[in-house]
């Protein structure tokens, strides 16, 4: 029963090895049928098959060389799947390098020499992860010890979990807390003990910073020369020289705060081209980036 559930071809359909095809095709400029037979566990056959599939699919995308016994990209090879880009490309790289996903799970065959910043990790106790997955799921408020940095000592409070986020640097659970009297962050990672539990009696869908969106809009700092506010419009993938970060209300905190846009003293252009063009609405977002005290993001 193993190893049909852990073979390749158990867990990867027709439409899944064309998508390989096209990606090897695009970020390699080859493929041959013993990658598909390695990478799939498929027959010679079934890869024979798949090529010409993928050949009948995009005919201007592939041709067959002979000398070299591979089918090469053409020249004015175009994919046919959708995300089949950079951001595919290097994600998958990432997780590689970074060792979180297994080289079955990725597309890359040839890797470049690569290396990430790994930053210290933020150890979460599995127990207290399941103790707030299940109050979660159960509609339950838990009692737990949390260490605030805005307090000496930790302290025991009841908070009613209901969603998780990160920042992408740490995780946070998204509660209400009863001492506080307001919905909050915790980091998980500074969650020290969960211990009884209670059913629920605050609704999350009164968390409105949760529950509603808003646009962090960034451009360009006045002051920057017609080539380097080009060079950052392009950095950032910018339309019309703004770009607009979507994002939960209560998480445009954390955008703003790992973009520096938060800092009221003068910086150097160099230092930070970007400036937020919204500040007025984003005027809660800001003060609670700035560590104002008794501050949180209004519902």
């Amino acid at each position: 029963m193993s190893e049909h559930f852990n073979a390749p071809s158990a867990r990867w359909g027709p439409e899944r090895r064309l998508e390989f095809i096209d990606f090897r095709l695009r970020w390699e400029g080859r493929i041959n049928r013993s990658e598909l037979v390695a990478f799939f566990g498929i027959s010679i056959q079934q890869a024979s098959a798949d090529l010409a599939n993928y050949a009948r699919l995009a005919p201007n995308n592939i041709h067959y060389d002979k000398q070299a016994k591979t089918f090469r990209a053409a020249s004015n090879f175009a994919s046919v799947f959708e995300g089949n880009d950079a951001e595919l490309y290097l994600s998958q790289l990432s997780d590689l390098t970074a060792g979180v996903a297994p080289q079955s799970a990725c597309f890359i065959g040839w890797q470049p020499p690569c290396d990430i910043v790994r930053y210290p990790s933020r150890p979460v106790s599995d127990l207290n992860l399941l103790r707030l997955l299940w109050a979660m799921r159960d509609e339950e408020e838990i009692e737990v010890t949390y260490q605030s940095m805005r307090q000496p000592d930790p302290s025991v409070r009841w908070i009613a979990p209901h969603a998780l986020a990160s920042d992408g640097l740490r995780w946070h659970v998204r509660a209400w807390c009863h001492a506080n009297a307001d919905f909050r962050d915790f980091v998980l990672s500074r969650v020290m003990q969960v211990s009884g539990s209670r059913p629920r009696s605050v609704d999350p869908r009164d968390d409105i910073a949760w529950q509603s969106h808003v646009d962090v809009v960034v451009k360009a700092r006045t002051g920057l020369s017609s080539g380097q506010r080009a060079a950052i419009e392009t950095d950032f993938g910018m339309t019309n020289g703004r770009l607009a970060i979507h994002c939960r209300r209560a998480l445009a905190f954390y955008v703003v705060r790992q973009l520096h846009l938060e800092r009221l003293e003068p910086i150097p252009l160099t230092e930070q081209p970007l400036e937020l063009e919204n500040r007025d609405e984003l005027s809660d977002v800001l003060a609670k980036a700035r560590k104002l005290p008794d501050v949180q993001i209004s519902n």
